[in-house]
């Protein structure tokens, strides 16, 4: 049996990195047989459970050198693992589980991981001296490919596929319509709009500007606003913030919901607002049209890889102009999909490399 070890930012509670780690397990056991797979995890047992893996605690070193030790594969997937934004520690945590790897000479590979910011000079060179001695690295994204050709990477293994959230199956909708139906959203004859926001972006004017549109929409078009919540622990603050100022109208999501119930709800929207990247991934896996609202280039760069626009940083967010915006989405909401759709068809076809180069890997002496 070949042993597979991922490591990410799992058990977190933050949907896009499980849907990603869900995305992930189910590629590796629809195109590879006979394998057993160990998650790196901050909550080991939420992970094994949910999953239905083997799993242990991300933080205890030496179970987790113990696990690389056992594997004949270390996966560093998926997300934005190395940039230094967040955190000085954040990107030496994940370098050193992939040095651990390379030192105990195991097969390594990148998977489908979107890169930077990376800022710091001494991260830089971290970076380049690593990733130079994996085995593969497979990116989410070409800015992620140019940011590694800048910083010196001379690995030869590099290609560009997608994010793996974007190989998952649509959801059924009939999920979403009865969870939305239990907080008032029983008319969807009328334009349905979502907003899935982000707790850490909490200022004055997203507030203001979220809940001024929101009232706007209700008003003047009809429409159900859902706020929905991606980071339960991060999202719900400043939700309650714009529930403060809104119509009672408005719907706010307040539940944790996993992959395939969340896909079922956004799949019922006919516009997406999206300032969480794995929001728009969601959305484009269900084919609903999307405006994004960037606060990092992580969503610059899935927006011109699926050849669409930013509409603005959540900094310049302005009331009328956003308004305007959605007006003439949903105006146009067909074409859009139509566009949407055939994209997201090739990029599934370009994911099945993954496994393809996992099964390489795994055969090599």
């Amino acid at each position: 049996m070949n042993k597979i070890v991922i490591s990410g930012y799992y058990g977190f509670n933050n949907l896009g990195d499980e849907s990603i780690l869900t995305a992930i397990i189910a590629n590796l056991r629809s195109k590879i047989d006979n394998i057993e797979i160990t998650v790196l995890s901050k909550d080991p047992n939420f992970t094994a459970k949910k999953h239905k893996v083997r799993s242990v605690n991300r933080m205890n070193v030496f179970k987790v050198i113990n696990e690389i030790k056992k594997c004949d594969l270390l996966i560093s997937g998926g997300g934005s693992l190395l940039q230094d934004v967040t955190s000085f520690r954040s990107i030496i945590y994940y370098l050193a589980v992939i040095f651990f790897g390379i030192v105990f000479n195991k097969k390594v590979m990148i998977y489908s991981q979107g890169m930077g910011p990376i800022n710091r000079q001494i991260n830089r060179w971290l970076t380049k001296k690593v990733l130079d001695k994996v085995d593969f690295i497979s990116l989410r994204d070409y800015k992620s490919e140019n940011l590694l050709k800048e910083i010196g990477v001379n690995n030869k293994n590099i290609i560009v596929t997608a994010d793996p959230v974007l190989g998952l199956k649509q959801e059924d909708k009939e999920l979403g319509k009865e969870i939305l139906s239990k907080v008032g959203v029983t008319d969807f004859s009328k334009p349905t709009i979502g907003f899935a926001i982000r707790g850490r972006d909490k200022t004055q004017n997203t507030i203001d500007v979220m809940s001024e549109v929101a009232n706007r929409l209700v008003e003047e078009l009809e429409a159900n606003v859902i706020f929905i919540p991606f980071h339960l622990g991060e999202d719900i603050d400043i939700s309650k913030d714009i529930q403060e100022k809104t119509s009672e109208k408005v719907v706010f999501l307040k539940e944790k919901y996993n992959v395939n119930e969340m896909l079922s709800i956004i799949g019922n929207l006919n516009l997406l607002v999206g300032v969480r990247l794995h929001s728009l991934i969601f959305g484009a896996v269900m084919n609903t049209p999307l405006i994004a609202i960037s606060y990092d280039p992580k969503i610059n760069n899935f927006m011109e890889f699926i050849e669409e626009f930013v509409f603005c940083h959540i900094n310049d967010l302005e009331t009328e102009s956003l308004f305007q915006e959605i007006k003439d989405k949903l105006f146009d909401e067909e074409s859009f999909k139509l566009k949407l759709g055939q994209k997201v068809k090739t990029f599934r076809d370009a994911l099945e490399k993954n496994e393809e180069i996992v099964n390489q890997l795994l055969n090599k002496d």
